[in-house]
């Protein structure tokens, strides 16, 4: 009887042994064939085959040769739209492309130029009309002395001749303050072109005079006050006037 069992177990095992010798046998036999699909998931306007060209991979490359790190890597570096990137291979001839972008937060003009900006005031596009901008309810943001853009960088702004550069902080961080505020979304412009005239317009239609830089916290909550009442409701625009949060003031416009 033990002689029995241990023939089972033999039996047993080499079946395995067997089995998992077929199954990497096959793994590697297919890791020669080529590429001839793929597929592509993730929150992403691009489609497979911009993918693919920007990766770099060609249709017949074998799944074997494709390092899937180093593909991740190389996409986001040629696209700056790109806030995180997985490539997996799946047998026997699918490469997997899993992306997700950055969400546009701000647009710049620059000599009739658009440049898209995310979170962190870095550019990630740029296109050709600012309708696109106007669909997808992205606001505008007026810079000072805007001299240089590249793709992937913060843009270079601010007077050369400011070697404090107070201009740029200051920009930086009222920009900071307004992505933080309760009404970001109802949000059409910044402009912060003059750190003492600075200027914000809400729902396109209320004109925002916030005065300079300082107080900006205390400022955007008597902002949120006034346009979250029951005050302008009835007029087609608006002037507030912002400068002192403990006196805000507004004046209703009406078209004739």
């Amino acid at each position: 009887m033990p002689n029995d069992k241990r023939r089972i177990i033999i039996i047993v095992a080499t079946a395995l042994m067997c089995l998992l010798a077929t199954v990497g046998l096959t793994v590697f036999a297919f890791s020669f064939l080529p590429v001839t699909k793929v597929e592509l998931s993730g929150v992403t306007d691009f489609d497979k085959a911009e993918i693919v060209k920007l990766s770099g991979i060609k249709m017949g490359d074998k799944l074997y040769s494709i390092k899937t790190g180093e593909v991740e890597e190389h996409l986001m570096e040629v696209c700056p739209r790109f806030e995180k990137v997985e490539v997996k291979t799946k047998f026997p001839n699918t490469v997997v492309f899993r992306v997700t972008e950055k969400i546009p937060m701000w647009y710049i003009d620059v000599s009739d130029s658009y440049y898209v900006l995310d979170s962190k005031l870095e550019i990630i596009d740029e296109v050709q009309t600012k309708e696109h901008f106007r669909e997808m309810g992205v606001p505008e943001l007026v810079l000072p002395h805007v001299h240089s853009v590249l793709l992937g960088e913060l843009p270079e702004f601010g007077d050369p001749e400011n070697e404090e550069r107070s201009d740029v902080e200051s920009a930086l961080e009222f920009v900071s303050a307004v992505q933080r505020t309760t009404f970001r979304a109802r949000i059409t412009t910044v402009d912060v072109s003059n750190r003492f005239d600075v200027k914000i317009v809400v729902d396109g239609k209320y004109y925002v005079q916030m005065g300079d830089v300082s107080n900006t916290e205390a400022k955007l909550k008597a902002v949120n006050v006034i346009i979250t009442s029951d005050k302008l409701k009835d007029c087609d625009a608006a002037e507030i006037y912002a400068a002192d949060p403990a006196t805000i003031t507004y004046r209703p416009l009406y078209n004739e």
